[in-house]
């Protein structure tokens, strides 16, 4: 288990006080649970949850001043320097970043007339607050802070002065911060152009999305026309929910999720695809009257996908991005988080994009084209685009042709999908939670020189996993329990040391590694991560930045060196928990070897074959008497004494299971037995694999091969690919 270190910080307007003795003693008495009730554990329990929500444990910040059907609406908004920038409920908190003590509060509360006219057009009391949403430091001392405003959506530039935090100005934030908390949207403030990019919805009721670009300073003498995309367009933006958005190079980049406009079909039903749209910053618009309009918007599919022939596995939602990390030769690479629709065999997925081939796309790709509402969606013809090519960055965009224009307009979208680097790095089965959000800690540097990109994954339950890339395959390092389960992880941050958690009303911190919690060699190896190794010299599991000098013991590929003292381990392979209880405290899973004596293997082996000879002997007898007293009536599952449907693939009886015997988790606390998804039952395995899920919390190894028949197992109508030989077992 992480060792936390209990801190005590209370909300500046909370009068009372708290020694750390009398913390320490109401702990104390919360343990003495033997002779109390039911009903008095609950209340404990209860009791418990409240101090941690008044008390920042560990590293931790959130739920003062909230009661239980309120929430803050966190939004990690800027970190700079030591300092955290949260949005939240009615403030904005400059945290400590490094104990997530409050520096500073600014308080920004509707006036009570606002509220009420929200109320009166139907909203809730707990949504027609303030929820601060974006963020941006124009300049030394002077910052830009909007938000939702009672769904009446204000901006304000406060000012640091000698006499404190000043608001020295107030405007109207329509198409900078959402209406309602609740929105997805997105905001970058570029310093040097004043000029803030946001992606959100402008209407009361949500329907106008837009992307927009305003000029902050309306005094400024070059001030450029505000910009935006055209309205109620679904061919441009259809119900969006907005992700991300970066700088890269010359272009502003925008990820989002949105009902694909080309994948209706004439039954009216709808897909969410992921989509990827960028603008040139230089972008003034076009001649009138399309002098406040994008003149080189373009977006296209992304493809995140297992491979499987000409029908692969489409993960569609994307619900996360990382930053633009550098991969060398001159191209960067952006990891993301993707999701198939919610259903009950729900997965999520990783992949990795490179921005090289995202701009060759934008550069050079055929657009798609769909001559009326009844025909098809086909490429356009290359022949007949237009010059300059739609979408390109010209210096005066002004005096673009107005064909040129006028194309771009009606043919936003690029027709071949952007295919990510290679099939997911981790994908994770309807058994597991959903991945949230993911943010990177690039090029960590290993022992022997390489560098390698540690990713952390939030989850829906609670959860933050660490995973690091290697050959491009994903090992999970370690799952860490920070949230009560249930409790989605909302926003990511990486730094040097530690990784930000938030929540919608918690905020917590934990050290990018804990490779002391390793007391031997083994297991220190066994993790495969970067920031650890095996010092021989003193017997420890250290972290380090050099790693100079031979005496440290690592390996980032195969995870056992027979450098270490006991030498290679074998290690099993085991199952997470999924129905523990998750308390909000930092918990590591460490995979245990087990060592056997080759005489004991041995011994046991012989043994074991012969049981299985007596036991197999006797099925063999009891299953030949059935058969002969069953042969007249053949298996419900085959049809004229077949055992194939009649599109050739295998069918199930009753007697067959997409179920593989169970698993044993072996962390931290008592494991509940767990059934291996369908997925996992057909991959394709070596001999040296062990049966297990997609991604194994904290067992070091590997993602195993993926392949598009095992998600057709688990979702074609319970049926196995002809090829598929279906060894039946009768019990």
């Amino acid at each position: 288990m992480i060792e936390s270190s209990y801190s005590v910080r209370f909300h500046p307007h909370l009068d009372t006080s708290f020694e750390e003795e009398d913390k320490d003693n109401m702990l104390e008495d919360m343990k003495n649970t033997d002779r109390l009730s039911s009903e008095d554990l609950r209340g404990i329990h209860l009791e418990i949850l409240n101090l941690q929500k008044i008390l920042g444990i560990g590293d931790r910040f959130g739920g003062i001043g909230t009661s239980s059907d309120e929430s803050d609406h966190f939004k990690l908004l800027a970190a700079d320097g030591d300092s955290l920038l949260v949005g939240a409920r009615n403030a904005v908190y400059n945290l400590s970043l490094s104990t997530l003590s409050v520096n500073h509060k600014i308080d920004w509360k509707p006036p009570a007339e606002h509220i009420e006219e929200c109320i009166m057009k139907g909203k809730s009391k707990t949504d027609c607050q303030n929820y601060i949403r974006v963020l941006a430091r124009k300049s030394a001392g002077v910052s830009l802070v909007c938000g939702t405003h009672a769904f009446s959506p204000k901006c304000r530039e406060y000012t640091v002065t000698d006499y404190g935090i000043r608001n020295t100005r107030q405007f109207d934030g329509q198409g900078i911060s959402p209406y309602d908390p609740k929105h997805n949207s997105s905001a970058l403030y570029i310093p040097g152009t004043n000029q803030l990019y946001a992606a959100t919805v402008t209407d009361f009721v949500g329907n106008d999305a837009l992307i927009y670009r305003k000029t902050i300073d309306e005094t400024a003498s070059t001030k450029s026309a505000n910009i935006r995309t055209q309205s109620y367009d679904a061919r441009v933006l259809n119900a969006p929910n907005f992700v991300a958005t970066f700088v890269y190079k010359e272009h502003v980049y925008f990820w989002f999720r949105e009902i694909a406009s080309e994948a209706i079909d004439n039954n009216e039903e709808s897909q969410i695809y992921a989509r990827v749209a960028r603008v040139c910053k230089n972008d003034k618009g076009g001649a009138r009257p399309a002098n406040e309009r994008w003149t080189t918007y373009l977006k296209a599919r992304l493809n995140c996908s297992l491979p499987s022939g000409s029908s692969p596995f489409y993960f569609n939602e994307l619900k996360a991005v990382s930053d633009p990390i550098d991969a060398g030769n001159n191209d960067h690479v952006v990891y993301t988080v993707f999701s198939t629709p919610d259903s009950d065999v729900r997965m999520s997925a990783v992949c990795k994009f490179s921005m090289k081939k995202i701009r060759e796309e934008f550069d050079n790709g055929t657009f798609k084209h769909q001559n009326n509402a009844q025909s098809m969606w086909m490429a356009y013809n290359r022949n007949e685009v237009p010059k300059p090519r739609p979408g390109s960055c010209t210096p005066d965009s002004t005096k673009l042709p107005e064909n040129t224009v006028s194309f771009i307009l009606h043919h936003p979208l690029l027709h071949r999908p952007i295919s990510a680097v290679s099939a997911p790095l981790l994908v994770e089965g309807a058994d597991r939670a959903d991945l949230t959000q993911i943010t990177v800690l690039p090029r960590v540097k290993a022992v022997g020189g390489h560098s390698y990109d540690v990713l952390f994954i939030g989850t829906s339950d609670g959860k933050v996993l660490k995973v690091v890339e290697v050959d491009g395959n994903a090992t999970v390092i370690q799952a860490a329990i920070v949230f009560q389960k249930g409790v989605p992880v909302v926003n990511l941050l990486t730094t040097k040391d530690n990784v930000v958690i938030v929540s919608s009303d918690e905020i917590a911190s934990l050290p990018v590694h804990n490779c002391a919690q390793q007391t031997s060699c083994s297991k220190c190896v066994q993790l495969q991560d970067p920031h650890c190794a095996w010092d021989s010299s003193i017997a420890r599991c250290v972290h380090g930045g050099s790693w100079t000098g031979d005496q440290y013991i690592q390996n980032m590929v195969f995870g056992q060196s027979e450098q270490c003292p006991e030498g290679i381990i074998v290690r099993e392979v085991f199952d997470d928990n999924e129905n523990g209880d998750a308390q909000p405290e930092a918990v590591s899973r460490n995979v245990y070897a087990k060592e056997h004596s080759t005489v004991t293997v041995l011994l046991v082996a012989a043994v074991a074959s012969l049981i299985s000879l007596i036991i197999g002997a006797f099925i063999g007898i009891r299953i030949n008497r059935w058969t002969a007293s069953s042969e007249p009536h053949r298996s419900a599952s085959s049809t004229s004494g077949s055992d194939y449907d009649s599109f050739g693939r295998a069918r199930l009886t009753r007697h067959d299971s997409l179920t593989t015997a169970t698993k044993v988790d072996h962390g931290f606390v008592p494991q509940s037995k767990q059934s291996m998804d369908a997925t996992s039952l057909v991959m394709s395995m070596n001999a040296t694999h062990h049966p297990m899920s997609m991604s194994q919390h904290g067992s070091g190894i590997n993602t195993p091969s993926r392949d598009k028949n095992a998600i057709v197992t688990s979702i074609n109508q319970n049926t196995l690919p002809r090829d598929y030989k279906v060894k039946k077992v009768y019990l």
